[in-house]
């Protein structure tokens, strides 16, 4: 525990004994436990690789585990960083491309302990680097976890400005590289005591830490706070005696199907090990899956390093993220399984690109965007895919603000830019009413960018009806894409 208490912790013991609970916590398979103390696993988004901390005699290193499709251990090994470096309290970004750990007593560094980043590239992982003073501080800096989208980091620190002891604190990615001043997270998780070993669920909006004090059942004890409506952490509730005991609990995260989760805990004989249980329900959260995007220019076929604003339709007001394309035009990202998500893609010299993922019960999908280069964009035809109304109506629904703020920014970028705005329907009524309808909608589109500043003179607008179908109309699937707004370039 000595050597956690220098690179993970040091604050904050992680000794957790075995006691009666409710749940049933099962040791991790040979080879990822040890002689040595492992802790602080962390699943990647596929939850086929776990990254855990190893603590021997001689070093802190982090290690990963593959795993097949049916959950059994096929290999164990270090992850293989210049030898000088000792490393843990780690995080894996969701594309499973980069790692934040921490480092202490480094020369060079801000402090006792601070947080270092590294990238795979073509398989090897990169020399360890400092953060830097946009993120590390004086103080200690430790416990790292990504947030959904993999552009914001939560970590635990001592750093002044909290409410006292260890709090939890927040950055993130401006852009690639280039990280915010840290915020501490507010009231709802810090406390005067220690709060320290934050995780937060792939779905974004729940946050597990651990706390000490008085209010608990005994030592640390683990909690969980939700993030309200107005992105403010509610009040953090103990997970209560179906998880915690009178001895010391922390270094939860969650594996990516909602239900399992993985633990720190001392043997009997003292031997810090990894053990996983299944979460109560009322703790666990929606399995996910991960979505894997490629971004290409449409006429060259080469990758565009854009960035995706994807969002949850049904909760579009609370579940977006944003995240950069790789050099490769890639991303990869968690989803919520059976939800509706718009997709929203913008690059220097590009379109909007929009699209829109109808709910999948599946592991993985994919989506390949092509993207329309200004130069060649005149007189292209785009559907604006997450523009939604009130049915039989011309009434724009909320969800469609994501998509027509990105739209109405397009044009305010392009200031030569001009559009056809263009409504359609499907067969469903007369073919007098739907055409009055397509023309009503193209029309409220038309004046919500009016509204949002564009010159009139720059925009036009007209109804198709039910006369340029694009699907059968005899499927709910086939009507849904017939019924879609569109713009068409008509300067630029």
């Amino acid at each position: 525990m000595i050597k956690l208490a220098m690179i993970c912790l040091v604050i904050i013991p992680l000794c957790m004994q075995a006691q009666d609970h409710d749940v049933s916590f099962i040791a991790m398979t040979e080879g990822i436990n040890t002689v040595d103390n492992e802790e602080l696993g962390r699943w990647n988004l596929d939850g086929k690789s776990l990254i855990f901390t190893r603590l021997t005699k001689e070093r802190v290193g982090l290690n990963i585990a593959q795993f097949d499709n049916a959950g059994k251990m096929i290999s164990v090994g270090a992850i293989p960083f210049d030898a000088i470096y000792n490393g843990g309290g780690h995080t894996l970004s969701p594309d499973g491309k980069h790692l934040v750990f921490t480092l202490c007593g480094r020369q060079g560094g801000m402090g006792g302990c601070d947080l270092y980043t590294s990238e795979l590239i073509k398989g090897v992982w990169t020399t360890p680097k400092n953060l830097g003073t946009d993120v590390n501080s004086a103080a200690w800096d430790s416990q790292p976890v990504f947030g959904l989208d993999g552009q914001n980091i939560y970590f635990a620190s001592t750093r002044t400005g909290g409410f006292g002891g260890t709090d939890i604190w927040m950055t993130r990615q401006i852009s690639p590289g280039k990280w915010s001043q840290p915020v501490n997270v507010g009231a709802g998780i810090n406390t005067i005591n220690n709060e320290g070993s934050p995780y937060i669920h792939f779905d974004g909006r729940t946050l597990y830490f651990m706390r000490d004090g008085t209010t608990g059942l005994g030592g640390y004890d683990l909690y969980f706070a939700q993030l309200g409506i107005n992105d403010q952490w509610k009040r953090a509730e103990n997970m209560g005696n179906e998880i915690n005991s009178p001895a010391d609990e922390g270094g939860l995260a969650i594996h990516p199907d909602g239900k399992t989760a993985i633990i720190t805990r001392f043997t009997p004989d003292r031997q810090n090990d990894l053990f996983q249980f299944q979460l109560p329900e009322k703790f666990s959260s929606a399995p996910l899956q991960a979505l894997n995007v490629v971004v290409k220019d449409m006429q060259t076929h080469k990758p565009v390093k854009a960035r995706l604003e994807i969002y949850q339709v049904e909760a579009f007001d609370t579940t977006r993220l944003s995240q950069w394309a790789d050099d490769q035009g890639k991303i990869a990202t968690p989803l919520l399984r059976n939800k509706s998500y718009g997709v929203i893609a913008e690059a220097e010299g590009y379109i909007l690109y929009s699209a829109n993922l109808p709910g999948e019960n599946s592991d993985v999908r994919s989506l390949e965007i092509k993207m329309i280069s200004l130069g060649s964009a005149k007189d292209q035809v785009i559907v604006l895919q997450n523009v939604f109304f009130e049915s039989g109506s011309a009434a724009i629904l909320p969800a469609s603000v994501p998509e027509l703020k990105k739209l109405l920014l397009t044009l305010k970028n392009n200031v030569n830019m001009g559009m056809e705005i263009r409504g359609h329907t499907d067969d469903v009524g007369t073919e007098k009413s739907n055409l009055a309808l397509s023309e009503a909608r193209a029309k409220a589109v038309y004046d919500y960018l009016v509204s949002g500043g564009i010159e009139p003179s720059r925009l036009t607008y007209t109804g198709m009806g039910e006369t340029q179908p694009i699907a059968d109309n005899n499927t709910p699937e086939g009507r849904k894409q017939n019924r879609r707004t569109e713009f068409k370039v008509i300067a630029n």
